[in-house]
């Protein structure tokens, strides 16, 4: 038996996962770890942090599976965008990785709207809307401001070129990752010289950028000791963890959207073409010539865990939630803005925030609940907005999150939608991604494309119920009006 063995670095927890050479996942383990914030807006964490939870997590993994180290045949990685490491030549990393939480370069992002490039040009070149604060390219120039030294670097390396970079030697780099350290060009598939070197920054700093799956190398035997597997494995370039949470819920087509529902509301859909559209970050996809389209809101289902901890903190969801089904959809006149910190696609507005209207004395806590979980499928729609105006005709919704462990609010998200919503069987869909991804690099598949769709499985479709889709309509419209009359 061979498998896949992958790495999907989030911001507080590394998930390693065995994959099996039939897409099911054999052992998944998680370990979490923490950044540190030793000024007010600051998030950074030791390179080794991140290398020692991959340490830990194939042990776990490969000791729960019973699995021959010489059993792994690849391993694949989906990481956070923005979160990057200065290093040396012989790898030394010169501080600290720099988390892309972390908002210390709100300043400098001003000052280059304001002298170096408009938010029209930056969109052209990088496919960002506007100009968010968190992209690396901000912080690298804050470096050279305020910590000249740690630009004396060999390589500036996002985190997941870092974690290649420890196992391999070598040195490259995924177009969306590359995409989000806003020095990348999407039309042009190369990194933006003017951008990078405002920074502070010289080209020879910067890594190739290659197609996503592309080998880039066998482990070194350092590296081999130190995770204790064959030293014959491939490790293949990985990609963004939204990216790759596509992949493993088989969205890999014009035509498919996935969503994740979970602190914030995330949406990728894929294109056949370039979205030219201010509403929406896009950009290449991972899968060859597809270009993807990435919609969010800052807070999503993290509203819902709000009021659980307020009403009942004591509860698990499935408690607190008993009978919700049974509120009608409407929630009998409870509209309901989730924008608790501000928006994003596609108004963005950091002043936005979070409230109810419609409130009467014959309502209770379900109906507020309920009004939650339909704000959060109103916030799904508006991000689809700009797909349906493209002329992309959207066939169905993959769900993944905590959210999506709900029928009832899956069955909300069809209802509203009027769309077919699935639950993937594989909840751990960037884990399953990053395997696509060492799957096709080392030729199991012809292509990402055709290998995500082959090894995507759905628990379960939930249909829409058209007579309920029509009294949605007016609740959508309810939610649109209630935030306008607010915010404008």
């Amino acid at each position: 038996m061979s498998a896949y063995l992958t790495f999907d670095f989030g911001t507080t927890a590394c998930k390693t996962a065995l994959i099996g050479e039939d897409g099911i996942p054999i052992a998944v383990h998680t370990e979490e770890y923490s950044f540190e914030s030793p000024h007010p807006d600051w998030a950074q964490i030791p390179a080794d942090t991140y290398w020692n939870a991959a340490k830990v997590g194939v042990r776990a993994v490969v000791g729960s599976a019973a699995l021959l180290r010489k059993e792994i045949k690849a391993i694949g990685l989906s990481s956070q965008g923005q979160t990057f490491i200065p290093i040396e030549r012989n790898g030394k990393p010169l501080r600290e990785a720099i988390v892309w939480v972390d908002n210390r370069a709100e300043d400098i992002a001003r000052e280059w709207e304001e002298s170096l490039l408009n938010r029209e040009e930056f969109r052209r070149i990088t496919g960002y809307p506007w100009i968010p604060s968190i992209l690396s390219v901000f912080k690298i120039a804050w470096l050279a401001r305020n910590e000249p030294e740690s630009l004396n670097a060999w390589k500036i390396l996002c985190l997941p070129d870092y974690i290649t970079f420890r196992m391999t030697g070598e040195t490259a780099t995924d177009p969306v990752t590359a995409q989000s350290t806003g020095m990348y060009d999407i039309r042009t598939r190369s990194w933006n010289l003017k951008l990078a070197e405002a920074a502070g920054l010289s080209r020879d700093q910067l890594p190739e950028v290659v197609s996503s799956s592309t080998p880039i190398g066998r482990l070194t035997k350092e590296a081999a000791n130190e995770l204790d597997i064959n030293s014959e494995a491939v490790v293949c370039i990985g990609t963004n963890d939204q990216l790759a949470g596509a992949l493993g819920a088989g969205n890999a087509r014009p035509g498919i959207v996935s969503e994740t529902t979970g602190t914030a509301l995330a949406v990728v859909a894929t294109t056949a073409n370039l979205l030219d559209d201010p509403r929406v970050t896009v950009g290449p996809h991972a899968a060859e010539g597809l270009w993807f389209s990435l919609s969010f809101t800052i807070t999503s289902a993290v509203v819902l865990k709000w009021f659980r901890d307020l009403c009942a903190p004591e509860q698990d969801y499935d408690e607190f939630l008993a009978g919700v089904e049974n509120i009608p959809p409407g929630c009998e006149g409870v509209t309901m803005i989730p924008h608790f910190a501000g928006t994003a696609t596609p108004t963005y507005n950091p002043s936005a925030r979070g409230a109810f209207s419609g409130l009467a004395l014959g309502h209770t806590r379900l109906h507020l609940a309920r009004a939650i979980m339909e704000a959060c499928a109103c916030s799904l729609k508006e991000c689809l907005e700009p797909i349906a105006d493209s002329g992309t005709t959207i066939e169905s919704v993959r769900s993944l999150g905590g959210a999506a462990r709900s029928d009832v609010w899956l069955q909300i998200k069809a209802d509203l939608l009027g769309l077919p919503v699935e639950r993937p069987a594989c909840s751990d869909a960037a884990s399953l991604g990053a395997a696509v991804l060492a799957a096709t690099g080392t030729g199991q598949f012809g292509s990402i494309a055709e290998a995500s769709e082959a090894w995507y499985r759905r628990e379960k479709v939930f249909e829409p119920d058209f007579s309920r889709h029509h009294i949605y309509a007016d609740v959508y419209k309810r939610y649109l009006d209630l935030y306008r009359r607010l915010y404008g």
